[in-house]
Formats: structure tokens, C-alpha cells, sequence
């Protein structure tokens, strides 16, 4: 059977489960006596075993089942959850993270075995079966022995059959039990069965469908716990009991059953209906043991086909979102009939058909206006899904460090364009690992500064307008900007007399510069500026730019500031020469109308001096190769554009307006400089290069 039509659909639903996972094991880190979480996290390693078994992938089967195994134990009480036990299903985790990876790149698990980790887990197993039990009065080694044969002989031998004997426990209604006597009086046979299949089958339903058929054709099942509803969903584990009526034989109807491929046992005798006594006292019981079964299993869900699927590019719609889509295009097919009609009718009255194609051309505006809102909504993804993950990873570098620290998290419900949530992972994360190692102090030292024992980092989200700011905020040492000078001095980026000169702003944005680091000693966590740099260009990449504002002694701040979407934006279109160009209009300041007589030279850059501020001017004509102009106009159009708090004018010749642009990229072979961003094509069919304003300031 060709599975990877649903190799897709099994990476992400992988992804979910492991992110639960890692949740959930957090959690149970803090309360290990949580029985909700021990559940939830037995559910969802029993699906991912489930999945991957049927889709092949026998490594990641084998260790999910270990796992499996061990919450197994804890939820019947014979294991506790301890910090140790705790550190080994993070690594089996990350192994089953590992084995995803392979997936992704190769559809394939790959080779590793993960022996060592499916090992810990044994032992974990095994440590705790073989704890010693509570100590008894002491006793002589004679009388001890003797005491052992005695309870050997006094113990039931058949305890082991006993407890295998589900169907016993059956609750049976009135009318069940009324068959049963039914079924006697007529010298039929009653027999309850509990069949067990073996836990690597990996189509358990289909084998107890293949038990259900073989008894209907020699009796008659008359109750199923579970039920069979739950049985065809699999919401069972890997045994289900059954009430049976035949004419045959015990030895005939257990061959029946055994004779199904991969059932591992049957127990089946002779049921006496009980009585209403004992009814009572069992059903508490079995509703227990039911109600624990009945969300174990999870079937796994079938996925578009893609022999080697791409991570990550799928989106979940709220389904209103798509009938206010399907809605609008309806409303878009209108418009276009409508102009059909306008355009046909031309030749009969040309006044009035041009006043109804201007009202079809408005009509049609307006549609597209929210057609283009609908599909921004749909392409926007809470930020939640890439900040998730930080939680593990500060408890996993608490550990490393020896620092107690704790994340803090707000506004993950806040919406970024999925092309943008893809990208920002790997800078936050940078970030968070820099604040941890460099921005917190150790335990003792926080201690000695009178600081709480545990460091904070808080991670804050939220909207502002076009934009969502993102901050990255710890409670340490702040950044020693003497320090990063000194630092910037010995490796040569700048001289002293240029160190003397820096502000304090100045300074901290040497950390952004490529491999600048003020370590003494480089971790394998991070270091300060090994990843700044590459967080600075990711995020500008995106569109977005990134401050640092810091207090000596008392924390450091990162404020990241993106764009909601990457697809069209506002922008205002301006003439250089005979050519369009646009400036995304939300870096835009504002627009001045500059006398070439002020302009002056600073260490020979012109710059202009508007109401107090000195902002240095760029000449697009220039950057953009064009030829020149036969005579210098009295006055020029600037264009004031901002990244963070600086500014920059930008010298056009014309402007021609607002309007909102859809961004296509140039493609890989052109090859051009940082200043162009994109193109968008204008509407009479024309092209026009988006200029990149971050890189001009």
C-alpha cells in the first residue's frame, strides 16, 4: 500500500502531538501528581505510536510504544513520576523530534535506534518494579521460608487467570440478562471471552471486526465492552470482552477467535449471569476502568498526497472565514457580468453605458477591497504555533546553565501573516537563548544583588496598527555599554576616538555587527552578537526592524517591530526620472518640500536640518544609476523614511500617490543589490521596483 499520499498529514499531525507532549511534560514536571496530564500525555504518545506504526516508521513506533509503556505504569499507580524519569521522556522527545526531521527531508525514519534512550526507559521500569516493599516485623531465616511456602500455597494459582477475566465484570441491563436466561432454558451456551491482541498489531479495529464476524456465523454477541462504536474507532487499548451466545462448543468458539492473525490470547469460559447484588458492587468499578480506556486511542488521520512533503505549508481556516470567501468571489463573478453587460451595450447609448461601467468598476473596487482583507485573515496564524516551543527550551537551558529562570509569555494569541510566522522562529529564539546566558545572572549573584532567586524573561506580544511589536525583556545585568566599546576597540571595529564619541545607543548597536561578541569565552548557548547579526538581517528581511534598549544592573530589552503580511501593502508610488517606483508606506514619516539652499555638508554627506533634527539625505537618482538632470531645480521632493529612530530623506522628482501594491518577487536571476525589495505591476501593465528603505537608511 503506497502511504505517502498521507505522509503530509502525518508530519503535522506529528508536530501537534509533540508540542502537547512537550506542554504537557512541563507541566507534570511542576505536578507530578497530576492525573489529567498523565492521561492527556499516555493519549497522545499511544496516537503517535498508533500513526507511525501505520505509516511504516517501525523506530519511532518501537520507542513511542516504550514510552507508552511507562505512563501506562504511572496511571495504575505502580510508578511515580521523578525528576530523572522526567529528563528521559524530554530525550525521547527530542528522539522522536529527530526521526520527524529525517521524515521531512527524506520520507524515510532513518537509522537510529535510540537503543541508549529506549534503555533509560527500561530502566526506569525496572528500578521501580524492583523497589523494595514496606519492611515487615523481622522475623528468623527458618520461619521466613516457611512463611513464603505458606503463602505460596495459600494464594489462589489461577490470580493471574482471574485478572485476565474482564468479561466478569460486564454490567449486563435487564434484557441482556433476560437473553442469557433465555438462551439457557433453550441448551444454548453462554461463554464470556476476552480477547487480547497483540500490542504490535497496527490495524487493531479491522482484527477485532474480523473476531466480531467470526463469532456471527456460529452465535451471538450480545454485549461488547467497549461498546462497538468505540471499537470500529479504536478508543480501546489491545483487549475488549465479550457476552456470547452458541451451540458450540467453548473449545469451537475460542478456535474461531484464536484463529483470527495477531491475537495473542484468548480467555473464554462458561458466564453465569450475576446476581443483582453482585451487579451492583462490579459496576462502579467497570465504568471506571471504561472511562479510562475510551480516549486512549486516536486513529490516524488520513493526508493529501506529496512523496516528499514540504514542512509547513498548510494553514487551518476557521470554515466562516471560507464562506465569507466563497461569498465575495460570487459577488466578484457579479461584477464581471456586469461589466460583460456594460461593455455589450456600449454601441447603443454611450453616455448611460459609461456611467453604469463606472458604477460596475466601483461596485468591483469594493469587492476586491474585502476580498483582499478576507484572504489576509485566512493567511493570518497566531503567533502561538513558533513561541510554544520556548518553554522547553528555557527549562532545557535552565538546566544547562545551572540558572533557575522562568518564561514568562503574553499575547500569543496575536496574528502574524504565515510568511512572516515562518521566518521570525529562529530570531526570537536567538533572542531568548542570549537573554538567558548573557542577560540573567547566576543564582548565587542574584542573591548577593538582593534580586529574586529566580530570573524572569517575558516574551510579550502584540498589535500596533500595521505592525506587531514582539519584546524580549529579562530582569539581569543589562548591558555594560563601556564594556561593548572596550570590546569594539580591541577587535578593531572602531577606533578610541570613535569609541569616545559613541552614545550609549551608538554603542549597543555595535552588538548587531557580524561575529562582535563581548564574551570572554564563547558558549555553545550563545554569545552576545554571535546571532544578533543574524537576527538584525532576518528581521529586517521581513520588512521589520530591531531596537535594544538596556539598564545597567537591572535588565535589557529587545523590541522586534514586523509587518501583519508580506503579500500587498500601501505604498506611495513616486517618479525618478521617467521611471515608478514604490516606498512601503509604513516607513514613511513624511513629505518635505526642501530648498536646495539648506541642504549642508557634514563629513562630506548632505544632510538637512528639519524643525531641530539633521537627517542625512540619499539621492535616489543617484543610487539607482539615472542619468542626470539638465538643470538643479530651486526645490526638492524628500521623502523622510524611518528603521527604529533613524531617519533618512529620501530625493525624488514626483509624487504620484497612494496605492495599494501586491508584492512579486524579482526571482533568483536577477541579481541586484539590498535597495530593491520587489516589484508590483501597476495598472496599466507597467512595472515598478519596490525600494528597500531599511537598507538606504
Amino acid at each position: 500500500m503506497d502511504l505517502s499520499q498521507y505522509l503530509e498529514m502525518f508530519i503535522d499531525e506529528t508536530k501537534e502531538h509533540l508540542q502537547n507532549l512537550n506542554d504537557q511534560v512541563l507541566v507534570l514536571e511542576a505536578e507530578p501528581d497530576n492525573i489529567d496530564t498523565i492521561n492527556e500525555i499516555f493519549r497522545a504518545a499511544h496516537s503517535l505510536k498508533g500513526m507511525a506504526g501505520t505509516m511504516g516508521f517501525k523506530r519511532m513506533q518501537r520507542l513511542t510504544h516504550d514510552m507508552e509503556n511507562v505512563f501506562s505504569k504511572i496511571r495504575e499507580g505502580k510508578m511515580s513520576v521523578t525528576p530523572d524519569l522526567v529528563d528521559v521522556v524530554f530525550k525521547c522527545l527530542d528522539a522522536i523530534e529527530e526521526y520527524l526531521d529525517c521524515i521531512i527531508n527524506t520520507s524515510d525514519e532513518g537509522d537510529n535506534d535510540n537503543e541508549d534512550i529506549i534503555r533509560m526507559l527500561n530502566a526506569c521500569l525496572d528500578a521501580d518494579s524492583s523497589s523494595p516493599a514496606p519492611a515487615a516485623p523481622a522475623v528468623s531465616s527458618a520461619s521466613a521460608d516457611d512463611k513464603a511456602s505458606s503463602d505460596e500455597a495459600s494464594a489462589p494459582a489461577d490470580s493471574a487467570e482471574d485478572a485476565k477475566k474482564k468479561f466478569l465484570h460486564i454490567e449486563i441491563a435487564d434484557f441482556e440478562k433476560n437473553a442469557i436466561t433465555e438462551a439457557k432454558a433453550k441448551n444454548l451456551n453462554v461463554y464470556g471471552a476476552t480477547v487480547y491482541i497483540d500490542e504490535n498489531c497496527i490495524l487493531k479495529a479491522a482484527r477485532a471486526f474480523l473476531v466480531f464476524k467470526g463469532i456471527e456465523g456460529i452465535g451471538e454477541i450480545i454485549k461488547s465492552v467497549p461498546g462497538v462504536q468505540d471499537i470500529e474507532d479504536e478508543r480501546f487499548d489491545f483487549d475488549f470482552s465479550m457476552l456470547i451466545i452458541s451451540e458450540k462448543s467453548l473449545e469451537e468458539v475460542k478456535k474461531v477467535i484464536s484463529d483470527v492473525s495477531e491475537i495473542k490470547e484468548v480467555v473464554i469460559e462458561n458466564y453465569e449471569a450475576p446476581s443483582d447484588s453482585e451487579v451492583v458492587s462490579s459496576v462502579r468499578e467497570a465504568d471506571n476502568k471504561h472511562e479510562d480506556k475510551k480516549d486512549d486511542g486516536k486513529k490516524a488521520s488520513p493526508a493529501k498526497a506529496n512523496a516528499k512533503p514540504v514542512a509547513n505549508r498548510s494553514v487551518r481556516v476557521d470554515i466562516e472565514k471560507l464562506d465569507v470567501l466563497m461569498n465575495l468571489v460570487s459577488e466578484l463573478i457579479i461584477a464581471k457580468n456586469g461589466l460583460v453587460s456594460a461593455s455589450s451595450s456600449s454601441q447603443d447609448d454611450n453616455k448611460a453605458s459609461m456611467q453604469s461601467f463606472n458604477e460596475q468598476i466601483e461596485y468591483l473596487e469594493r469587492v476586491t477591497t474585502n476580498l483582499h482583507e478576507s484572504v489576509m485573515k485566512v493567511r493570518m496564524v497566531p503567533i502561538e504555533s513558533v513561541v510554544s516551543r520556548f518553554p522547553r527550551m528555557i527549562r532545557d537551558l535552565s538546566k544547562k546553565l545551572g540558572k533557575e529562570m522562568e518564561l514568562i509569555m503574553t499575547g500569543e494569541e496575536t496574528e502574524l501573516d504565515r510568511t512572516v510566522i515562518d521566518e521570525i522562529g529562529d530570531p526570537l529564539m536567538h533572542m531568548l537563548r542570549n537573554s538567558a546566558d548573557h542577560g540573567l545572572e547566576s543564582t548565587i549573584d542574584r542573591l548577593k544583588l538582593g534580586k529574586p532567586q529566580v530570573g524572569t524573561i517575558q516574551l510579550n506580544a502584540y498589535q500596533d496598527g500595521n505592525n506587531v511589536t514582539i519584546e524580549v525583556i529579562d530582569d539581569g545585568a543589562g548591558i555594560d555599554v563601556e564594556k561593548v566599546k572596550a570590546s569594539a576597540v580591541k577587535k578593531g571595529h572602531i577606533t578610541e576616538e570613535q569609541a569616545e564619541m559613541l552614545s550609549e545607543k551608538e554603542a549597543i548597536d555595535l552588538l548587531f555587527r557580524p561575529a562582535f561578541s563581548t564574551a570572554e569565552k564563547i558558549s555553545d548557548v550563545s554569545g552576545r552578537g554571535v546571532g544578533l547579526d543574524v537576527v538584525k538581517n532576518k528581521i529586517e528581511g521581513l520588512g521589520g526592524d530591531v531596537e535594544v534598549s538596556t539598564k545597567l544592573g537591572e535588565g535589557t530589552k529587545f523590541t522586534v517591530r514586523l509587518p501583519l503580511t508580506l503579500a500587498i501593502i500601501q505604498a506611495l508610488m513616486v517618479e525618478v526620472r521617467d521611471e515608478k517606483y514604490a516606498i512601503p508606506l509604513n516607513s514613511i514619516v513624511t513629505i518635505e518640500d526642501i530648498m536646495v539652499s539648506d541642504i549642508k555638508y557634514v563629513q562630506q554627506k548632505e544632510v538637512i536640518n528639519l524643525r531641530g533634527t539633521v537627517i542625512p539625505i540619499v539621492r535616489l537618482d543617484e543610487v539607482l544609476d539615472c542619468p542626470p538632470r539638465e538643470e538643479e531645480p530651486e526645490n526638492l521632493v524628500v521623502v523622510i523614511v524611518k528603521k527604529g529612530d533613524k531617519q533618512t530623506g529620501l530625493v525624488i522628482d514626483n509624487l504620484l500617490g497612494q496605492q495599494e501594491i501586491v508584492i512579486k518577487p524579482l526571482g533568483k536571476y536577477i541579481n541586484i543589490p539590498k535597495i530593491i525589495s520587489g516589484a508590483t505591476i501597476l495598472g496599466d501593465g507597467g512595472v515598478a521596483l519596490i525600494i528597500d528603505s531599511n537598507s538606504l537608511v
